[in-house]
């Protein structure tokens, strides 16, 4: 059994945020996860690092929230934010009318807006809609999300913090009425840990209700799930918002050597059981062609769906509903915080924080805001810049990863998960989706030792579904006959088809 003060149950940006916060502040912690750092809605978002634009005429207290967390996370996360810059583009038949509500709500936010011309917008982004009417210049910027966790749960193992991922909570402890600790089991293992804890911190976003009902509370949200698609490369170097009231299809964002166009937002009940609807794709890829119109006629390698933790709200349209947050005091001995963005996790984490230290009688003011993620340079090490430097050994021909980095994580983390390798090295995220590395890399993990070829061959065969549900919505053109390919490869090649 392990005792500690503080046990964070969710490993997103907000409970690695919380993590770091406490870890800076000296406060003893445990976070557990049920899968990889980010493998919620932050490992399945945008990667915007908002200016607040967004927001800034529905939502003015978050848009304030998301510009004075993009000032923060430029300063103290360099090496994970590109500072991209973005455009708010008006297009034929857009109204005049929102134009000036959103110039006024950026002036009152205090985001900075420069309207620009139709043809200063196009020298920026050449492959913009040539027909575009003028364009409004705000600070997005493009953030990795995976990065991201793993540079605040740095600081929280450098001062002794206690992570486990894959431990699936299935237990809340409780004496006299109040929780005291946790059951989870090691999904590698089948293991059971117990962890003893003063406060439990439920950070698991879409699946808080679930975590708090195992507490004998309730944690009342709106679940909303938003659809993407990826390129198979870069069509900007700025982020594209649609000039218009948030709608769906009116984001495209540059990441690494792709961009990720979105999204939906659309009411579920389920979290785990998420589908990307082919009507989504169809119009995702109509409205960011009406902005980039290369977008119609580009590959489309994935798409994907992640869930919205959003607070309980009544209003018909999903876009609508405030991106604000809010702490829930159970009274029990367990907190629960949901809503909010991946742009204000710091600041979710820092008021998280401070009530923890309020109900431990304790004060020491938050430092996360000045002192700089740490691990930046080690763990900045899959930008597109450095792997061009090394072309020694290649595993993954789309990203570039080489066998040495993949040894590197392995050894690093003693991971038996060949997911776990793809989040920190980008292996498998190119146009192929793993179909030519996934096998090379589990083979590296067997040479190891740390798998069997057993363990290998059913891994394998996990990806390859976990993979298809991604790519089947994108199937025509190039990313199908790559699918063929793949096919071929997997079934015909190396035989494996399904066991008896």
């Amino acid at each position: 059994m392990i005792k500690t003060d503080v046990i964070i149950i969710g490993g997103g940006a907000t409970g690695c945020g919380i993590a770091r916060d406490l870890a800076l502040r000296g406060i003893p912690h445990c976070l557990v996860e049920k899968g990889d750092f980010a493998a919620g809605a932050t490992g399945a978002c945008h990667g915007l690092l908002h200016s607040g634009g967004r927001y800034a005429v529905t939502d003015p207290v978050a848009a304030r929230e998301c510009y004075e967390e993009n000032l923060i996370l430029r300063k103290i996360g360099r090496k994970c934010v590109e500072q991209t810059g973005g455009l708010f583009v008006r297009l034929p038949g857009d109204s005049k009318r929102f134009r000036e509500v959103f110039l006024r709500g950026c002036e009152e936010v205090g985001i900075p807006a420069e309207v620009i011309s139709s043809t200063r917008a196009l020298d920026l982004v050449p492959n913009l809609n040539p027909e575009i009417e003028e364009a409004i210049k705000v600070p997005d910027c493009s953030i990795d999300p995976f990065r991201l966790c793993m540079l605040n749960i740095r600081s929280s193992e450098l001062r002794g913090g206690i992570v486990y991922t894959r431990h699936k909570v299935t237990e809340i402890l409780k004496s006299h009425g109040r929780c005291i600790g946790i059951k989870a089991i090691d999904q590698s293992t089948g293991d059971t840990r117990e962890i003893r804890g003063n406060i439990i911190v439920n950070a698991t976003g879409a699946w808080a209700n679930m975590i708090a009902t195992l507490a004998g509370s309730e944690v009342p949200m709106t679940l909303v799930k938003g659809s993407l698609v990826i390129t198979n490369h870069r069509l900007t170097n700025m982020v594209i918002n649609r000039l218009r009231h948030p709608s769906d299809g009116d984001i495209i964002v540059p990441n690494e050597a792709v961009c990720l166009a979105g999204t939906t937002a659309l009411p579920i009940d389920d979290p785990d059981n998420l589908i990307t609807e082919s009507s989504e794709v169809d119009t995702m890829i109509s409205e960011a062609g009406k902005m980039i119109p290369h977008f119609n006629n580009t590959r489309i390698i994935r798409a994907f769906s992640g869930v919205r933790p959003l607070l309980k709200s009544k209003k018909a349209d999903s876009h609508e509903i405030s991106r604000g947050f809010q702490i829930i005091n159970h009274k029990n001995g367990m907190y629960s915080i949901v809503g909010g963005k991946l742009s204000t996790f710091r600041l979710m984490a820092e008021k998280m924080v401070d009530t923890i230290m309020a109900s431990f009688n304790l004060k020491k003011p938050c430092e996360t805001a000045e002192i700089p993620l740490e691990g930046q340079e080690e763990l900045s090490g899959y930008p597109l810049a450095k792997r061009l430097s090394n072309m020694k050994g290649i595993v993954c021909e789309c990203e570039l990863v080489t066998r040495q980095e993949v040894e590197r994580i392995i050894k690093q983390t003693a991971t038996r998960n060949v997911g776990d390798i793809q989040h920190r090295t980008r292996l498998g995220m190119g146009p192929c989706q793993g179909g030519f590395c996934t096998f090379r890399a589990l083979g590296i993990m067997n040479d190891m030792s740390v798998i069997s070829p057993e363990q290998s061959m059913k891994m394998l065969r996990g990806f390859l579904q976990r993979r298809y549900k991604g790519i089947r919505p994108a199937l025509w053109g190039d990313q199908l006959r790559e699918e063929q390919l793949v096919e071929y490869i997997y079934l015909g090649i190396l035989a494996m088809e399904k066991p008896e």
